[in-house]
């Protein structure tokens, strides 16, 4: 991620237990006293974890600062003094899925792009650098891989307006970078079509992740997300198999 970056700036809790930031304030306590880092044990390490389970089972806007100290039997006023307010540990949240999956998938594409050589890589490729990336994270944050796919899910989803905005900013701009490859890769398409099909396959994703079931194949499940996408972005593999009158799959993608 870029050097102004959230998770380059470093966080120390208020002196005082209790003092909690209005929502107003959010931007400016965090960009000039708070620098979120996501920690490694302690009592802050367990507010997050016990967070990060509350929003895969009821979403962001349903967990609030009692079901979260509930759920580690702390006071009321941890959470304010850990992480400034209720958003700030949101935030948290987001930045420990948002940054390791840029970075996941920034290294993938880069990996794929280098392979192809002059010539663009598939749509295929380019979905599975997008993809695959999931389960490469999961493994780095030692997180049990359907609980850390509906995380993902859930933080993906979210609008810009919900996240802290570098991290909007870092997630828009990782979008814009695969869109520049798929660009290369279908020439012949309209852009503003395709950039249209692009958002619709990542809002899809995000919404299929947090609908994930427990006993899915994800492995399996990422082979069909690929394929869904490929056939919605305009894949010319995908064109020469279009489905039959009458057969629905794909026709979400037809824009």
């Amino acid at each position: 991620m870029s050097p102004g970056s959230l998770s380059s700036r470093v966080n120390e809790p208020p002196d005082h237990e209790g003092s909690g930031i209005d929502i107003h304030c959010r931007i400016a306590w965090l960009i000039e006293v708070r620098v979120p880092k996501i920690p490694d044990s302690g009592p802050k390490k367990k507010l997050l974890d016990a967070t990060e389970h509350l929003v895969v089972e009821k979403g962001f806007d349903l967990v609030s600062v009692r079901d979260i100290t509930g759920a580690c039997e702390a006071n009321v006023a941890a959470v304010n003094y850990h992480f400034g307010n209720r958003e700030g540990l949101m935030d948290l949240i987001a930045l420990h899925v948002i940054d390791p999956l840029n970075e996941e998938r920034i290294k993938a594409l880069e990996i794929i792009e280098r392979a192809s050589g002059e010539k663009p890589p598939s749509i295929e490729d380019l979905l599975a650098a997008y993809i695959t990336p999931l389960f490469a994270t999961a493994a780095r944050l030692e997180m049990e891989i359907h609980f850390f796919l509906k995380l993902a899910g859930r933080v993906l989803v979210r609008s810009d307006a919900d996240l802290f905005p570098s991290l909007a900013n870092d997630r828009a701009a990782l979008s814009d970078r695969f869109l520049e490859s798929i660009l290369k890769s279908l020439p012949k398409s309209r852009t503003g079509e395709l950039r249209a099909a692009w958002q619709f396959f990542e809002n899809g994703l995000g919404q299929s992740l947090v609908a994930l079931s427990a006993d899915c194949d994800a492995a399996e499940q990422s082979v069909h997300w690929i394929t869904f996408g490929a056939r919605g972005l305009g894949s010319p593999k995908e064109k020469a198999t279009q489905p039959k009158k009458g057969d629905n799959q794909g026709m979400l993608f037809d824009l």
